[in-house]
């Protein structure tokens, strides 16, 4: 018996993108980071002030996103201030929304009963969101009737 339905199916690491992901998100505060900016952060005081991480730590892991392509990082000066720097998620920062809302789905599970717990809500009739596979026709798709295929990267 294995854990999952994927058994039969043994890729490389360079082809996985669960591996990539992985280098990308390497430890606690670039995951917290990237919370952060999914909660609309910008700036690297704000960061600081949110997460309790060191100014070294950030700097390090802020420059680690930007030469992944998942900040960008740009400069704005209001007027009478001086130069200003904000962190602002690329596209394929964005991209990592839906690893963030699954991480924040899945770790409430983590959290003990009878505590709060964030969860998600639709904007326009505040139902509850839960995460689902769907295909390209939008079919819901359980998890038992998936198969992972090798597949050129576009």
């Amino acid at each position: 018996m294995s854990n999952q339905s994927f058994s039969d199916f043994q890729f490389p690491f360079e082809v996985c993108g669960i591996f990539k992901i992985s280098e990308v998100l390497s430890d606690k505060w670039t995951i917290l980071i990237l919370r952060e900016a999914f909660y609309g952060v910008t700036k690297f005081s704000t960061f600081i002030e949110n997460t309790g991480i060191s100014k070294q730590v950030l700097s390090n892991r802020l420059k680690h996103l930007i030469q992944e392509d998942i900040f960008s990082l740009s400069i704005y000066k209001m007027e009478g201030d001086r130069e200003r720097k904000e962190y602002l998620l690329t596209p394929k920062g964005k991209s990592l929304n839906i690893v963030l809302l699954a991480m924040l789905e899945s770790g409430g599970n983590f959290i003990h009963e009878n505590k709060d717990v964030v969860k998600v809500f639709s904007k326009n009739d505040h139902e509850l969101v839960k995460l689902k596979l769907v295909d390209s026709k939008n079919n819901i798709i359980n998890f038992e009737d998936i198969e992972l295929r090798l597949v050129k990267n576009n």
